[in-house]
């Protein structure tokens, strides 16, 4: 199983195991030629990191040709990394449109084969420091006195962000929560900041504050969870992938891309706990 670190790899197999699936295959004797083995980096933002390595080693396990590498970071950050990457063939999975779109203006992608895979089910929710933002018990209050500095990513480049800036607006509370937000920089750990008094509050996903081994879903002592903005006030965020553009073997990342959308694809997302698109 894949550790969760950069350019982790997913294990490799034997040339004599690839000549058995394939004379097994093929159902007689003779040579067969062996596949060379070809590496594939996915981008994957650390949020469902976890789900996407259940799903890259199904992928790897029925393609034994290919050796994945997944690449995780916070969406602002990954965004960054697609963009760069120039080595051997790479796909990326954004949080949401916001993010691909972005990368497809920026030339990362081609927009035309971008493929929604599945549909994010993680709430929005505020949060502030277990001791902080007094008085604040509610999503009105982030527009009141006690609430100077709350952090929210770009909603140019973040789903996370369209996604939030867009619900507080339906409610009518984004006028005066908007001039108290401050764009958090790619390398900014967030809960962090909130804890130690550098922001009063984060909008984030509720999974940001659970940890992998975390079977309890228990929100950390030092941390509350202030109020959920309710999933009817903003348009659901897709999950998608693409190819990028600027890394050669292309079609090994179309490849993948392909697997995701089909019906084997999307069974091994719903197995990993992700919610399919429709």
């Amino acid at each position: 199983m894949m550790p969760l670190r950069r350019r982790s790899s997913l294990g490799r197999r034997t040339r004599s195991l690839l000549t058995l699936v394939g004379l097994a295959l093929l159902g007689c004797g003779g040579t067969v030629p062996e596949r060379e083995p070809v590496g594939l980096t996915v981008y994957v933002p650390c949020v469902i990191a976890g789900p996407m390595r259940d799903v890259l080693t199904a992928y790897e396990t029925a393609h034994p040709h290919v050796e994945m590498t997944m690449e995780t970071d916070k969406p602002l950050a990954l965004l960054a990394q697609a963009k760069e990457s120039q080595e051997g063939a790479a796909a990326v999975v954004t949080m949401g449109d916001v993010e691909m779109r972005w990368l497809a203006s920026a030339g990362a992608v081609a927009a035309s084969e971008v493929r929604t895979i599945a549909v994010n089910t993680y709430p929005l929710v505020v949060v502030a420091a277990a001791d902080g933002a007094a008085g604040v018990e509610d999503l009105a209050g982030l527009a009141g006195d006690g609430m100077a500095k709350i952090l929210l990513e770009d909603s140019a480049q973040s789903s996370l962000g369209d996604r939030a800036e867009r619900g507080l607006g339906q409610l009518g509370l984004w006028e005066g929560v908007a001039p108290k937000i401050v764009r958090p920089h790619a390398d900014d750990m967030l809960l962090a900041n909130v804890v130690d008094g550098e922001a009063d509050a984060a909008v984030l996903f509720e999974d940001c504050l659970f940890g992998d081994a975390d079977t309890t879903r228990s929100v950390p002592k030092t941390l509350r969870i202030i109020a959920e903005i309710p999933a009817d006030t903003y348009p659901p965020i897709p999950y998608q992938a693409a190819p990028l553009t600027g890394a050669p073997q292309a079609e090994v990342a179309r490849a993948f891309v392909d697997f995701l959308v089909s019906p084997k694809g999307q069974a091994a997302l719903a197995a990993a706990g992700l919610k399919p698109a429709d």
